[in-house]
């Protein structure tokens, strides 16, 4: 039978005097850093171990490199560590369950130096220590290399979000103009059948010029934030008819037999958001009469059970089934074979339909063909006021003619909107800059506040913050050219009713004033 030796039992006195005496030898220096390594309180004198007390980021940065690659929420001990003013200290990494960690030093010096007695010992502490400092050094090199990776990716994601937003307000301003007048043309002005033919075309090839650009825009938005969803009741033969006379006679060219149809089994509207519908199909029709070169191209939609049910079916190459994931990888040139191309629309399509909350399946044969099946669930639990009331636009009904300011910079919009805005019955003044709207609005408060928010010098969102503050309590519309729902928060946040995206469509600026102004 082994004995048991327990361990003896001091006097309080003793133990006083125990503790006493280590406490004068170790001469402790206790520092306190939270999660990201910033001195938040010590105890001791940080001047033994030749810290500079009024220097704590310096005395940070070496005690970091110690333990670096080192878990920080466990206990650690680094024995002999020689201090900047060559004292030897053990030092003991004290992690716990709470944010941040401590670090204890003890003077070990007197430990050391007998030590150093045996030759050996000092040997193989050298060794280490310089094996130590090699990769301290190593690991700083390689730090300061990431680093500098890091700023330079930064700096030019910052340069790519920048381009987007000047790209997407320079495309999108005069697009709304360009929609607008071909708008006011359409309505207002006598037409031969030639004038008719004319603006047609141009009315396709404006939106499929603004198709293409938002295909680039949307790629490269893919790794900043989320485009907006916004959901509007679409009308789905206009739609179709419009695709029809697009693409039509590029088909004829080919010698293709081109179909479009549309069948509507539900009684509601749908509501789905029409850019992005219009960007699916644009990119699936324009595919399939690329990669067709003899029989046709068939597309069908149908509304059903709140849902749109969409069939893009060609004749064209195919393509081979280990081959259909790759399709929707951008860039991609599988089916580059029979024709040109970025290889971006495909993959543009599945980004669009997964944002409306959509799927899509491929079924394809090589030599034989392709067919697209795509769902899109109506999105009318989502919809916006302007959008989300009756089946038909009210008529603007008022016991008084309403007011409106229109701030915005740009004359062409401005007309426009001088123009539409008095036909649906208000009384319009404009103003082309922020500080004048605020003073204008003081002035005479308008009934409803139409205001860009990318205006020079003072921003819209600033200009509708002011006047909040100074207790204007009309009802505010913010027309903008980035259409995210971070930059949507941000106007509601200041102050903002509504939120509209350009190119502007009348019939969403007619809801959105009829939300604004409503039948007394």
């Amino acid at each position: 039978m082994s004995e048991r030796h327990e361990m003896p039992t001091f006097s309080a006195g003793v133990e006083h005097h125990v503790a006493q005496f280590l406490f004068e030898r170790a001469q402790p220096l206790l520092l306190q850093f939270d999660e990201n390594w910033q001195l938040v309180n010590l105890h001791g004198d940080p001047a033994r171990f030749g810290f500079d007390p009024d220097n704590a980021d310096a005395a940070a940065h070496q005690l970091r490199d110690l333990f670096l690659g080192m878990p920080l929420d466990a206990t650690i001990d680094l024995p002999f560590v020689h201090m900047p003013n060559g004292r030897s200290a053990h030092v003991h990494l004290l992690g716990g369950s709470e944010p941040g960690f401590q670090v204890l030093l003890l003077d070990a010096q007197g430990e050391h130096d007998r030590q150093q007695a045996q030759q050996q010992v000092g040997n193989e502490a050298a060794l280490i220590s310089g094996q130590k400092s090699k990769a301290i050094a190593q690991l700083r090199q390689i730090r300061s290399e990431l680093e500098r990776q890091r700023m330079r990716l930064a700096e030019a994601n910052a340069l790519k979000n920048a381009l987007i937003a000047t790209l997407s307000h320079d495309f999108r301003t005069p697009l709304t103009s360009i929609f607008g007048y071909l708008h006011l043309l359409d309505t207002q002005a006598p037409q031969s059948a030639s004038v008719r033919h004319a603006l047609r075309a141009l009315r396709r090839n404006s939106n499929y010029l603004f198709t293409l650009a938002e295909n680039l825009l949307e790629y490269a938005r893919a790794d900043t934030r989320s485009s907006m969803l916004e959901p509007v009741r679409v009308d789905l033969e206009y739609l179709v008819e419009d695709l029809e006379g697009m693409f039509q006679p590029l088909a004829a060219d080919q010698g293709l037999e081109f179909t479009i149809g549309v069948e509507l089994l539900d009684a509601k509207t749908p509501v789905l958001d029409e850019l992005r519908l219009r960007q699916i199909l644009v990119n699936l029709i324009a595919n399939a009469v690329r990669y067709t070169k003899k029989g046709g191209v068939g597309v069908a939609l149908r509304w059903q059970d709140e849902a749109v049910w969409i069939e893009v079916r060609d004749s064209g190459i195919g393509i081979a089934e280990e081959l259909h994931e790759q399709v929707f990888v951008a860039f991609n040139r599988v089916r580059q074979a029979a024709g040109s191309g970025a290889g971006l629309g495909l993959s543009i399509v599945k980004r669009l339909v997964t944002q409306m909350h959509g799927s899509i399946e491929l079924q394809s044969r090589l030599g034989e063909g392709s067919c697209f099946h795509i769902v899109l669930p109506s999105l009318a639990s989502v919809v916006a006021a302007p959008q989300g009331g009756t089946e038909e636009t009210p008529a603007l009904e008022s016991s008084r003619i309403r007011s409106v300011l229109v701030v915005d910079d740009d004359p062409d919009i401005c007309y426009l909107l001088d123009t539409w805005l008095s036909d649906l019955g208000f009384r319009v003044r404009i103003v082309g800059d922020a500080g004048a709207a605020v003073e204008s609005a003081l002035a005479d408060p308008p009934d409803v506040l139409l205001v860009d928010v990318e205006l020079p010098g003072l921003s819209g969102n600033t200009a509708v913050f002011r006047l909040r503050a100074k207790g204007y309590r009309g009802h505010i519309v913010t027309l903008s050219a980035t259409p995210t729902e971070e930059a949507r928060r941000v106007a509601l946040n200041a102050g903002a009713d509504q939120y509209l995206t350009k190119p502007i469509n009348i019939e969403v600026l007619a809801r959105a004033m009829q939300a604004a102004t409503p039948r007394p």
